[in-house]
């Protein structure tokens, strides 16, 4: 959660460490793209509490950070869906009839059984 600065500021606490020089300074808002093109901003307290950033050795021209909100998974092909049904379905269906027909038999069974001792 962000830093309260009066009652209706909020900000984050940016430092930089460069080569032993550090250098603080307040945030009151940033704006971060998105891998896809978006672009979110955080402000007031939805800011974090401090962001350290830490450089070695200065080298002169343009310098940028850059941040990534929920980055896109690598595509695997074991996560595409398959097909149904599977093998282990259809085997799933043929030991289920075979017990329904197991039961079966053995309910004729018992009743020709209980048969013998009508008589």
């Amino acid at each position: 959660m962000a830093l309260q600065a009066d009652k209706d500021k909020w900000y984050c606490k940016v430092t930089h460490y460069e080569n032993g020089r550090v250098l603080t300074r307040r945030i009151h808002s940033i704006a971060i793209q998105a891998v896809d093109g978006r672009l979110y901003t955080l402000t007031e307290k939805k800011l974090p509490d401090a962001i350290a950033l830490f450089t070695g050795e200065a080298h002169s021209g343009e310098h940028m950070a850059e941040v990534l909100m929920n980055p896109k998974p690598p595509f695997r092909l074991r996560d595409i869906p398959k097909g149904w049904p599977e093998g282990r379905d259809l085997m799933h269906v043929v030991i289920g009839g075979l017990l329904l027909c197991g039961i079966e038999l053995l309910i004729d069974g018992l009743r020709s059984f209980l048969d013998l001792f009508r008589m």
